[in-house]
């Protein structure tokens, strides 16, 4: 019904002379089907020039639809009537022209009024999704300029934590102010790719794949440790990438660090699936095994990998690795597909 409308409105867009034409056709055709059927016909009746009439006023207008009126009144008075000319000598077949010009032209008022009623609504929809497009475009926009924002502010902050750790004799403290830099540059580099994305979501596998490919350069180097990571296509909103990369961060930064003493070699492994309704995210190592990394004092960065599997609505779970090093599992509620 929508497709005829459609095609109504595009039709009386035509220029005047094409829609008297077309309205003109449709009235012979009534008036040719009309005589055909003359004698099978009730004296006196005009249905036939009705629908003619009709698709006449929707079609080309209601101008059209006046003239298509005219036109079929005066070829059944010519026509199909008897006597002279257009004189039409009998009472009921004049009445009968009559009633069809009166119920033709009640017709092509109608028409006429849907047609507009049905082009005013068009008009408002299609100004309401233009308006909705150029809204959701200055949404992107702002989201974008508010990411950049962030992101910059951010990088401010690692850099003075960082300078700031290098002008302190303490090691303690300068170890802390470098993860606390190395945690902002996570949360930096999440708004960085909301920048690049241009959405609200944040995808996680350019994400932690960045991710692990920094924290390669900066703790791997020549060491003979192998970095992988396994990540679903799947895209989490910012507070959920935030916390999934931090959690990522802090696991392999300490693997990185504790896992593999004296040039040992080994790999750590970084996966993220979907499993069902949840997502799985697995970091694990193959290295000197969890006493080892207790007795150095790991206790605070566990910590914030608990408390941020609850902020994600899951709970961390840090075990012994199958044969050796350290595994730790996170499973949460995945984002609708």
């Amino acid at each position: 019904m929508h497709d005829l409308f459609a095609l109504a409105a595009r039709s009386r867009a035509l220029p005047i002379w094409t829609r008297f034409l077309g309205a003109s056709g449709l009235s012979l055709g009534a008036f040719a089907l009309q005589t055909l059927l003359h004698e099978r016909l009730p004296p006196g009746q005009l249905l036939l020039f009705i629908p003619a009439v009709m698709f006449s006023a929707l079609f080309f207008g209601g101008e059209a639809g006046g003239w298509s009126t005219a036109f079929s009144a005066a070829l059944a008075a010519y026509f199909l009537f008897p006597g002279e000319g257009f004189a039409v000598s009998d009472p009921a077949e004049a009445l009968a022209l009559v009633l069809f010009i009166a119920v033709a032209l009640a017709i092509v008022f109608v028409m006429q009024e849907l047609s507009g009623v049905i082009d005013r609504s068009d008009n408002e929809a299609a100004a309401a999704q233009t308006l909705a497009t150029k809204t959701e475009r200055l949404k992107n926009l702002y989201l974008q300029e508010m990411a950049h924002r962030t992101k910059n502010d951010l990088q401010f902050v690692c850099s003075m934590l960082q300078t700031e750790a290098r002008a302190l004799d303490d090691d303690n403290a300068r170890a802390s102010l470098l993860a606390a830099s190395s945690r902002v540059a996570v949360v930096s580099r999440v708004y960085a790719l909301l920048q690049h994305d241009g959405g609200r979501d944040v995808w996680m596998r350019p994400l932690l794949d960045d991710l692990c490919a920094n924290l390669r350069l900066a703790l791997i180097g020549e060491r003979p440790i192998a970095l992988r990571t396994e990540v679903a296509d799947c895209a989490l909103e910012v507070d959920e990438a935030r916390a999934v990369a931090l959690i990522v961060n802090e696991l392999v930064v300490n693997a990185l660090k504790y896992a593999f003493p004296e040039e040992r070699a080994g790999t750590v492994k970084v996966r993220l699936t979907r499993d069902g309704d949840d997502l799985a995210l697995t970091v694990e190592d193959d290295g000197v095994g969890p006493a080892s990394m207790e007795a150095m004092g790991l206790g605070s960065g566990h910590k914030l990998v608990r408390s941020l599997g609850q902020q994600l609505g899951g709970a961390a779970v840090i075990e012994p690795g199958a044969d050796r090093g350290l595994r730790c599992e996170l499973r949460f509620p995945a984002p609708p597909e």
